[in-house]
């Protein structure tokens, strides 16, 4: 039966089985006609299936209408191809495609994925809305049905989700394999479960400054029959195809809630655990009322159990995340944001979001020899962003003492990884903890005032927005009177508003043009997709009646994905340099103990405010700030902390530091003895906004750290 033949079924008929939109059969409908077609002739037999990588973005962004549209005209060349080459083709649901033929004509396969790539390159960000084709030949002495064949042209397609090749991606014996040992492997994971093989391990998160252990995090293992320890990649992925990873989540939970409990009965040394929460555990259960009763089940403090969600979760289901995370604060719970992305757009969801741990993956960065510089920068971004309001990080897959001894001089207290610990059995973990000189002597610090510092941080700009560059949203994260626009109705996009902003003339003429075109949307695009994450231009902007030069800046973060397409656009003050902007932060802050200016070349400086537990005279053989230094750890520095300190503030590294970089701050976490005892403190060393090559002029800072 020729695939047009079905017209002449009568109208009952083909209103059943033919989809309106697209004019082609359904799925149930092609199937019955391939069946038939292998009925008469199996050998040879040829099934090509095609996908529209993110389509759905693609119906979000530029509306559904749009989206049928591109699907109507698909089908219309496929209908051309059942014309002139007696293929069968069928519309399989959402923006999937199903063409059969034989492999004696053997241009189809080619022609077809030609035409619709053809049709795709007209469409917008066509670089994203690309077209997957996967395929599958019958073999002669193979039997198959045409659900099968679909069956293997969709595996094939996930094989090629990863690549931006868009040639087809035919079902092969590899393939088969894998899909054999998955189906292998489920009723094995299914035993596993009822014999309660799935158990964790934990990996301890540390002191960078010493490699003192502040807790643990919770990570699934499978022990088999025969006692080897199967990894998570190994069938994380089949569960959740099938939907078992919730059951095996809520599993873990009550495992760890059991294992805190026997800790407190037999007395021992407890440090938090954390435990995952995925986006599919928040849209599958009740979380809140799981670890509530968990809590009420076992008696645990709250304080023992931590809980890290993914920052993805956050860009793919925000509203339900955000309630979920309410409920679990109510309850006590401790919000670990885990995978947090680079980059100023994440800004706006911290000031939503009241987290109180962000981890950053180190393994997520590429920091081989050619990308150091710029692996480094992001972690920069990432610690200096949290720092500004007190958020403390922990760096996980930590490999190497080069990460580590980075990490300290960037301002980051904590890491987790293998230079530190591997993830080990629990009984193992006990007896680290044992030893009280593993231990760090308190836990991790949390932020002070998150509202207050983000407020703070934000005025450094005339205006700060996060835009979809795709459709033009955007929210405004902070602006001054001298960007807030004369007319009452809000612009409905970031193009409208600039255009506004030109027509009122806050722009001056002169820098219109290149204004206009820098912040469009498709330059925006356009430099993204060739991987040229930042954009400048200077302009004048008028401010309380004069022109000013400002700096307009886009911006991608590292967390930019098309679940959360969002890029920072920025203005400032074009004359403020970053170690100024840093210099007013902190003096507006004042919450420091101490305050020193100095000058590394000459040695030079000036305590602009002096610690109140500090006894007058107490550095008055101080003739230089080595001395100074070395007065302050021997006096202040706790004992463990000292070596690691004197390193922090060595003169030569610290200005060779400040030459090698374009002016990162340097931070470092250490205990500070005062009248009470020792208090978390952190140093912060910045240039100053006098500081040049010939006059290293530096800013020196020390602040109480606050814990929970």
């Amino acid at each position: 039966m020729a695939v047009m033949s079905f017209r002449g079924a009568g109208r009952e008929a083909m209103d059943i089985h033919v989809d309106l939109l697209t004019g082609l059969p359904d799925r149930r409908f092609f199937w019955q006609l391939v069946d038939e077609k292998l009925a008469e002739h199996s050998e040879g037999a040829c099934m090509l299936t095609m996908n529209i990588e993110h389509f759905s973005y693609y119906n979000k962004w530029y509306g559904r209408q749009e989206g049928d549209k591109l699907l109507a005209e698909i089908a219309a060349f496929l209908q051309q191809c059942c014309r002139d080459w007696g293929v069968v083709a069928g519309y399989m649901g959402d923006d999937v495609f199903s063409v059969f033929f034989y492999s004696s004509a053997v241009d189809v396969a080619e022609k077809v994925r030609q035409g619709i790539i053809a049709i795709m390159q007209t469409v917008r960000d066509n670089e994203i809305f690309r077209p997957i084709f996967g395929g599958f030949v019958l073999k002669k002495g193979m039997e198959a049905g045409a659900i099968d064949l679909f069956d293997y042209t969709v595996n094939a397609i996930g094989q090629a989700v990863d690549s931006l090749n868009m040639g087809i991606y035919w079902f092969d014996e590899q393939m088969a394999r894998q899909l054999i040992e998955e189906m292998e492997l489920m009723p094995k994971i299914t035993s596993g479960m009822e014999k309660a093989q799935f158990t964790f391990y934990l990996q301890p998160k540390c002191q960078i400054r010493d490699g003192r252990i502040v807790g643990a995090e919770a990570l699934m293992r499978w022990i088999s029959d025969t006692g080897e320890v199967i990894p998570p990649d190994r069938f994380i992925p089949a569960l959740e195809k099938n939907g078992y990873i919730i059951q095996l989540d809520r599993y873990i939970w009550e495992k760890a809630c059991q294992v805190i409990c026997r800790w407190m009965e037999q007395g021992r040394r407890i440090l938090p655990i954390s435990v995952n929460i995925s986006r599919i555990d928040i849209m599958e259960m009740d979380v809140v009322e799981v670890f509530g009763q968990l809590l009420d089940k076992y008696k645990i403090p709250v304080e023992y159990l931590e809980l890290e969600i993914t920052e993805s979760a956050y860009a793919a289901k925000e509203a339900l995340i955000k309630e979920a995370e309410k409920g679990l604060r109510k309850l006590g719970f401790k919000i670990l944001i885990d995978d947090f992305g680079s980059g100023y757009s994440s800004l706006n969801m911290l000031k939503d979001i009241q987290a109180d741990v962000l981890k950053l993956d180190m393994r997520f960065l590429d920091m081989n020899k050619d990308n150091y510089l710029k692996g480094r920068n992001i972690v920069s971004s990432v610690i200096t962003m949290a720092n500004q309001i007190d958020l403390p990080v922990i760096a996980e897959g930590v490999e190497t003492l080069e990460q580590s001894e980075m990490l300290l001089s960037l301002g980051c207290s904590f890491a987790q990884g293998y230079y530190y610990y591997r993830p080990m059995p629990i009984a193992e973990y006990e007896f680290l903890l044992e030893d009280e000189n593993n231990v760090a002597a308190s836990n991790i610090t949390s932020r002070k005032s998150g509202a207050a510092y983000l407020r703070d941080l934000a005025q450094y700009f005339g205006m700060v927005a996060e835009v979809n560059p795709f459709t033009g949203e955007y929210h405004v994260i902070h602006h001054d009177d001298n960007f807030r626009l004369s007319f009452g109705r809000r612009p409905d996009t970031i193009t409208e508003y600039i255009e506004e902003s030109v027509s009122e003339g806050c722009v001056h003429a002169d820098d219109v043009a290149g204004y206009l075109r820098r912040s469009s949307l498709s330059y925006v695009k356009e430099r993204l997709l060739g991987k040229r994450l930042r954009i400048l231009y200077d302009l004048r902007y008028r401010r309380n009646g004069v022109y000013k030069w400002y700096t307009f800046e886009c911006q991608q973060p590292k967390s930019f994905s098309l679940d959360s397409p969002w890029v920072l656009f920025t203005w400032k003050r074009a004359n403020e340099e970053a170690s100024e902007r840093i210099d007013a932060l902190m003096l507006m802050h004042n919450i420091f103990r101490k305050v020193i200016r100095v000058n590394l070349r000459s040695g030079c400086f000036d305590v602009l405010k002096k610690d109140k537990d500090e006894q007058p005279g107490l550095y008055r053989d101080a003739h230089n700030i080595v001395d100074y230094a070395t007065a302050f750890a021997r006096r202040f520095v706790h004992p463990d902390d000292r070596t690691t300190f004197e390193w922090f503030v060595e003169q030569r590294r610290v200005l060779q530091h400040f030459r090698d970089t374009d002016g990162e701050p340097l931070r470092m976490n250490f205990r500070h003895k005062t009248a009470e005892g020792y208090r978390d403190c952190q140093i912060e060393i910045y240039r100053s906004v006098e500081y040049s090559a010939s006059k290293p002029v530096l800013l020196v800072t020390i602040r109480d750290l606050y814990k929970l």
